[in-house]
């Protein structure tokens, strides 16, 4: 009988699985038709194979752009180097992208990472904690004297993430089952807006004042200090209504929780 606690024998295993020094070995019976190194061989391979399905189930377009063999390789590589430390199995996987831009063959096609990278944002994205959004009702209940202060509050699920390559446009394809464009590089990274909506997830680029105004007001800028951001790109005298139309955008795409003044 082991003189190891159910706990500590789970602890143990764990360490084992996790390739750091573990007392486990004593505590397995060694007799046909498995010796110990067989018996805790077969734990090891679950475990690495478990991580490697949860892996191909958040980066489905990964896995259907390098195929099964090549994405088990860099499951494989991939648990060796990240042992889970997570007590849910849905968080696993979160440095897939930066191990595909650092690590060969995977380097020397960048767009690998970008599409995990996107992957990985959008489950973030669906994930994330639900929240109240409001409707256009919002913006006519405003007195004209409540704009000037006016500080928006946004979705916790909205991410912005910057894509070099033609990404989001490889992974539409792929989604769709649809032959994938080859890769395009841009001359400088392009800002996408990714956020969900009624269960769903939604992305698109953004140009650089709306970049500038979401960075903006997502950091507590007024409405006045948006306008004024806004003034670098447009006249003096479109700026209060372009900007009000960002606004309505955004309440009309679901992105703000709260109207603060």
């Amino acid at each position: 009988m082991s003189a190891l606690l159910l706990k500590d024998l789970q602890r143990e295993l764990q360490r084992h699985l996790l390739g750091e020094s573990s007392a486990i070995e004593s505590e397995i019976i060694d007799a046909p038709p498995l010796d110990v190194a067989a018996r805790l061989g077969i734990y090891r391979n679950a475990y690495q194979v478990r991580l490697i399905e949860a892996l191909r189930e958040v980066y489905p377009v990964l896995h259907a752009l390098l195929g099964d063999e090549v994405f088990y390789a860099l499951g494989e590589s991939f648990v060796a180097a990240h042992p889970s430390p997570f007590r849910s199995i849905r968080w696993y996987g979160g440095q897939i992208p930066e191990y595909l831009s650092l690590n060969s063959p995977f380097d020397e096609q960048p767009i690998l990472s970008e599409v995990a990278r996107l992957e990985w944002t959008l489950s973030e994205v669906f994930d994330s904690p639900d929240a109240k959004t409001l409707d256009r009702a919002a913006l006519t209940a405003l007195a004209p004297e409540d704009w000037e202060g006016l500080r928006l509050g946004f979705q916790p699920g909205l991410r912005l993430l910057s894509l070099r390559f033609n990404t989001a446009a490889v992974w539409q394809a792929m989604t769709r089952e649809e032959e994938p464009p080859a890769p395009q590089s841009s001359e400088h990274p392009v800002p996408w807006i990714i956020w969900r909506q009624d269960f769903k997830n939604y992305f698109r680029s953004l140009d650089a004042p709306e970049t500038a105004l979401i960075g903006a007001a997502r950091s507590g800028a007024s409405f006045a200090e948006l306008c004024e951001i806004l003034g670098r790109w447009l006249p003096d005298e479109e700026v209060p209504l372009a900007a009000a139309n960002y606004l309505n955008t955004w309440i009309g795409s679901g992105l703000i929780t709260t109207l603060k003044y």
